[in-house]
């Protein structure tokens, strides 16, 4: 491993930053040279490793793009509505998954859960990547390609499941419980003394523990409290070592994505969500996104047509305790807006002007708030223009936002402030809009997305995100199930000695949120794809075609369709198979 970018990827005197390349090299590139390494993603994208200590206003680059931050999206009767009780029952279509690869990127996975060890005493795991180890203990290493973290094999997965101490063999815990309780409910055994069985109890896992994003990125977005924050570059090299490790065992491979942002243009999902839909155009390659948890946190604005010359106000409340927080204002390219800012005690900060490049600092002396205008004219993601405000220290009150049409013709546009795990609770817009509040990278077109309801009641949940995608896309897929869904719970203290007292100890309990349904989707897309590809009934299946058949299945039962809450209707795989048969 090259010791200065293994200093580069952890160290906070370094700043990271994605770019788009053509080839192997990247020092051929005018405006890119003078970084410690690189990390190759894909065939398109990378990450460069720049020694510096924060990202400035300066730092924004028609060349290299700073990450966006990611958020965990959490807030028995499930395999009944979606419909996975009546495949498994019917013996000529009982499928669980088997031959296919579930991967995750989250939290980590407490492996000597016995609900992730087969039959034969050996675990389902075929690998963990835990990317927050610094210093690989002795005989350990990265994954090869990769330059960080440490890589477990099931084969020492498996020795430690034999030792009479586990964790000196692979050091490895899940101390949020995330991934655990996701992998769980996608492919946990089926476990009957405890009336468990998760949606795909055959399938084989992966799973990355993403390391937390640097204090220098969670600083450039005044992203602040204990809630876990992921760097978009660390979670695209996860999913490029997932798809390797599908290479390797030539498995079919659902990847499943329980994190979201609301940084972003709500059209493409970002960087990632290009990276995301560029792999699931491949066959065998399933890409499985959480919707978010966005639909009633007040957290999206959307204008009224605005006239020529008008301008309009948008009040934004700030709590009390609120350290810091961005906004992003997103419109169509060829739109152009304008900003300037009200404050709480009427300071006003005077109309900025939009121009390519435009960085503006606006320092508020009643209130000792410091508010950075970007504007970027042509961003990178769409092409859109995007005005990122960031507060530092705001004042707490009501804000008020003054936006200038600027252009010849009415237009509208759409303004964000962050996902509520980022945010305190006290800081919303008082004119919000609920719909257009799905997370990235679920907005993406070549990525399976749903949001959820509580299928104990059929009904909608108001803190489920909601469509359509900024131009009108539909999206989301479908809504899943995600109220109290039974899962698998990490362990309390260290591992039992015995594998008869891990089954003694093991704990499963609910939870609820965005993730869940996510959970839920790629169980049944592994089961779609057992069907298709390991029984060879539709051997050109990829994610846009598995997302077209849950469609089609979908129950739309009392729904009128599409709509922003529930897309096509609720997630029903008996009712893809049901929809394949002659009908009379």
């Amino acid at each position: 491993m090259d010791e200065t970018c293994h200093v580069a990827i952890y160290s906070e005197d370094y700043l990271d930053y994605l770019v788009e390349y053509l080839g192997e090299e990247l020092g051929w590139t005018s405006g890119l040279e003078g970084f410690a390494c690189e990390q190759i993603v894909s065939g398109r994208f990378a990450v460069l490793h720049e020694q510096g200590q924060s990202y400035t206003s300066r730092s924004l680059s028609e060349l290299k793009i700073i990450p966006h931050c990611y958020g965990l999206l959490s807030s028995a009767e499930v395999l009944e509505a979606s419909g996975v009780s009546k495949i498994q029952r019917n013996p000529n279509l009982s499928y669980y998954g088997n031959g296919i690869i579930v991967g995750f990127v989250d939290t980590g996975i407490d492996y000597a859960h016995p609900a992730f060890i087969g039959s034969d005493g050996r675990s389902r795991i075929l690998g963990i990547w835990d990317q927050t180890v610094r210093e690989p203990g002795e005989g350990l290493q990265p994954p090869e390609g990769f330059a960080y973290g440490v890589e477990y094999s099931q084969d020492r997965i498996n020795e430690a499941l034999e030792s009479d101490d586990p964790q000196e063999i692979v050091p490895l815990r899940d101390t949020n419980g995330h991934g655990t309780f996701l992998a769980g409910v996608a492919c946990g055994n089926q476990v009957e003394e405890k009336d468990f069985s998760g949606i795909a109890p055959l399938a084989s896992i992966c799973m990355v523990k993403c390391k937390e994003a640097k204090q220098n990125l969670k600083d450039y977005y005044f992203i602040s409290g204990d809630s876990p924050c992921y760097a978009e570059n660390d979670i695209m090299l996860a999913i490029a070592y997932l798809i390797e490790k599908a290479r390797t065992y030539r498995m079919p491979l659902v990847v499943c994505i329980g994190m979201g942002t609301n940084q972003g243009a709500h059209l493409r999902g970002g960087v990632l969500g290009e990276f995301l839909q560029a792999y699931g155009d491949y066959r065998g390659v399933f890409m499985v996104a959480a919707g978010g948890n966005e639909g009633n946190a007040s957290h999206h604005y959307r204008s009224a047509s605005l006239e020529v010359g008008a301008n309009v106000e948008i009040e934004l409340k700030v709590g009390a305790d609120e350290a810091g927080f961005t906004a992003e204002l997103w419109t169509d390219a060829t739109n152009l807006y304008s900003v300037a800012l009200i404050s709480p005690d009427g300071e006003y900060s005077g109309k900025t002007q939009a121009r390519l490049g435009e960085r503006r600092r606006v320092n508020f002396l009643f209130e000792k708030t410091v508010v950075y205008i970007e504007y970027l004219l042509i961003s990178h993601e769409s092409g859109d223009e995007c005005i990122r405000l960031r507060f530092r220290s705001p004042a707490e009150g009501v804000w008020r936002i003054r936006v200038f049409n600027e252009n010849n013709y009415s237009t509208r546009f759409d303004i964000w402030l962050p996902i509520r795990n980022f945010i305190g609770r006290d800081t919303y817009f008082l004119r919000p809009d609920p719909e257009t509040t799905l997370c990235d990278p679920s907005n993406n077109h070549g990525v399976i997305s749903c949001t959820y309801y509580n299928s104990y009641t059929d009904s909608v949940v108001a803190e489920s995100s909601r469509g359509f995608t900024r131009n009108g896309g539909i999206k989301p897929d479908f809504a899943a199930p995600g109220v109290d869904v039974f899962g698998t719970l990490p362990f309390i203290g260290d591992y039992p000695a015995t594998q008869q007292e891990r089954e003694k100890s093991a704990r499963y309990g609910y939870r609820t949120g965005s993730s869940q349904a996510a959970a839920v989707t790629a169980g049944i897309v592994a089961i779609l794809a057992e069907w298709a590809l390991v029984d060879e009934n539709d051997l050109s299946l990829d994610t846009v075609k598995a997302q077209k058949y849950l469609i089609r299945g979908a129950n739309r039962s009392g729904i009128s369709v599409p709509n922003q809450t529930w897309g096509n209707g609720t997630l029903d795989i008996y009712g893809v198979f049901n929809s394949l048969r002659p009908q009379v």
